[in-house]
């Protein structure tokens, strides 16, 4: 694996990544499936549930432009990413004392959800570094391979920690359990920490920097680029149908449905199983037809999930939509990662992503709360029949916001990116 990089420290800096992205995801399969049964065990309400995803969100959003203003003001990106990166990963000793300490369900549920939040505020400086960094290191012509087959890895890695995950929570009585989780995940977070830190920066090119405006006048530039004005109007409409019945998934496996950690577990494998398997060819081809290509058609093949969610009421089935959501997953999120490097130059790098992670942020604040409103106002069915009403309108505005409709001479001359995609730009 990386054999095909020429230069030996790309070479040596994808082989160092796809270590520290190992570890890391050993955590992210210990505990990622299982945040809202914890803050349910906590005595979490439906109100709380919907928190637990908007108001990361929300934290997230505010600290955007902060962060970008912050990073721009060191030499290099790595270290803003190892600083801000130890700080949200010392949270997890939190989450492991916390269901051990005495105190009412109620404040425990909110403590939870609240520090959840504040977690994501260093989270988001250490990850608007990073993808800054990610993009600076690898060159453009092997992004999409490189990260392809460092997603297939990562993912194979967690799939196998659910597993071991969801066993061991329902074999090990509460709140043991979850203490035991967090605090073993934080030990392979400081493992993924040591790796991050042998990473070698590839610097710009001091006249890039020097010449690159900064501050305030950097983000106005930054949105006057239509190109990525487009781009990131496309990810907002596309979450917009996303994040809308983000919250009612455990709503329904949990509280509705009943279902065991070892369910739970076993989607997030079926659907770790699929992206592995799919994420090598996902970036062939995303070189193939282009990263706005295989971003429409991703999001458009999870259209029919919330309507099957809600008219078949069977774990079975929902393994099976988890399989094709793993799939089809894996395609969107490499897409849209490679997508956002090749809309943003090197030297301002931060500031695109930054702002693209502001209005990612925006949709996940906003629609999971009114998922969650509508569900308490109409029912379960009726808000996930809406979804999927939601997610049908929102992936033809994306594609026409990408280009990939026909639209006149305009639009297909907004059609991202230009290079090497063998088929035509209208789909």
């Amino acid at each position: 694996m990386c054999e095909y990089i020429p230069d030996p420290v790309e070479r040596k800096n994808a082989v160092t990544s796809l270590v520290d992205g190992s570890l890391y995801s050993v955590m992210a399969g210990l505990t990622t499936p299982f945040w809202g049964a914890f803050a349910v065990k906590l005595g979490a309400s439906d109100y709380l549930l919907g928190l637990l995803t908007s108001l990361p969100a929300l934290a997230g959003l505010l600290a955007q432009i902060p962060s970008a203003l912050l990073i721009d003001k060191f030499e290099n990106r790595l270290k803003p990413t190892l600083v801000a990166s130890i700080i949200h990963r010392t949270f997890f000793v939190a989450f492991a004392l916390l269901p051990l300490v005495p105190g009412p369900a109620e404040k425990k549920s909110w403590v939870f959800v609240l520090a959840f939040a504040l977690m994501n505020v260093p989270g988001t400086m250490a990850g608007i570094a990073w993808t800054a960094m990610m993009g600076e290191m690898f060159t453009a012509e092997l992004r999409s391979r490189i990260f392809g087959e460092r997603n297939m890895v990562c993912t194979l890695v967690s799939l196998v920690s659910t597993m071991v995950a969801g066993v061991f929570l329902d074999l090990v009585a509460w709140p043991v359990n979850y203490a035991v989780l967090y605090l073993v995940s934080y030990g392979f977070l400081l493992g993924s920490w040591a790796y991050l830190r042998k990473l070698e920066e590839r610097p710009l090119d001091p006249g890039e920097r020097k010449g690159a405006p900064s501050g305030l006048r950097a983000i106005r530039e930054t949105l006057r680029d239509l190109r990525f004005v487009r781009f990131i109007l496309a990810v907002f409409v596309i979450h917009l149908g996303f994040h809308f019945p983000a919250a009612l998934w455990t709503i329904l496996w949990v509280k509705i449905m009943g279902l065991s950690n070892t369910w739970l577990g076993m989607f997030s494998i079926g659907a770790g199983v699929a992206s592995f398997l799919a994420y090598k060819k996902w970036g062939y081809w995303s070189e193939k037809w282009g990263n706005p290509k295989v971003l429409v058609l991703t999001a458009g093949a999870h259209i029919l999930f919330p309507l099957v969610y809600a008219h078949w009421r069977s774990p079975y089935v929902y393994l099976g939509l988890n399989v094709l959501a793993g799939f089809f997953g894996a395609g969107f999120a490499l897409s849209l990662f490679n997508g956002l490097l090749d809309v943003s130059p090197g030297a301002t790098r931060s500031y695109y992503v930054s702002l693209f992670n502001v209005v990612v942020g925006l949709s996940g604040f906003v629609w999971p709360v009114a998922g969650v409103w509508f569900c308490e106002s109409f029912g379960l069915t009726p808000a996930l029949d809406l979804s999927f009403a939601v997610r049908v309108i929102t992936t033809v505005a994306a594609a026409g916001l990408l280009g990939l409709v026909p639209l006149g001479r305009q639009g297909q001359e907004a059609c991202m990116p230009r290079h090497r995609s063998r088929l035509p730009c209208a789909l």
